[in-house]
């Protein structure tokens, strides 16, 4: 199993020099779309199949002035076997108001981050080996008050994996 695993980073690290990078979409059943990067089996379950906003994101202050100042996001990329795994790819995070008695919980969009993940150093520098998520301190230019209601939409692009998503209502300041 280690060498799969040793081989899957070595081919994702060799493509990466390479591979045409831009914005990978899906159609409606998942499946890719043309022009992403094929990889054989067994490599491919190592690749993520699923993110998760972990429970540690949350609102916070980010410097000595107070007041809430971002979002600290904890995301999960998980394979094939529900294990965590590396994710190297793009993530874009787009924060809502809540919409209560809604089918759909976002509301208005508030604000956008993108991050990308595809330079190994870049994608080290955000992986905590502890809770093994990705951190990701995102910075909002005004205050967040405390109790308001909020929907986090993350969203993973990657040449070799269908486009993943996640949400998560959360209230600012717990």
């Amino acid at each position: 199993m280690r060498s799969i695993i040793l081989s899957a980073a070595l081919a994702t690290a060799a493509c990466l020099g390479g591979c045409e990078a831009g914005k990978w979409d899906v159609d409606a059943k998942g499946s890719e779309a043309a022009g992403a990067h094929p990889v054989p089996e067994p490599i491919s379950l190592t690749l993520p199949q699923g993110i998760r906003l972990h429970p540690f994101t949350g609102t916070r202050t980010f410097d000595n002035n107070g007041g809430i100042r971002g979002i600290d996001v904890r995301i999960e990329a998980s394979d094939a076997y529900g294990d965590a795994t590396k994710a190297f790819g793009e993530f874009r995070f787009e924060m809502y108001d809540y919409a209560p008695n809604s089918i759909d919980p976002r509301g208005q969009r508030i604000a956008t981050w993108t991050e990308s993940l595809q330079e190994p150093q870049k994608n080290l520098l955000h992986w905590d080996k502890i809770t093994r998520t990705y951190e990701f301190k995102l910075r909002w230019d005004q205050p967040i008050p405390v109790g308001r209601r909020f929907v986090l939409a993350a969203y993973f692009s990657s040449p070799f994996t269908p486009r993943l998503d996640a949400q998560r209502v959360f209230i600012s300041g717990q």
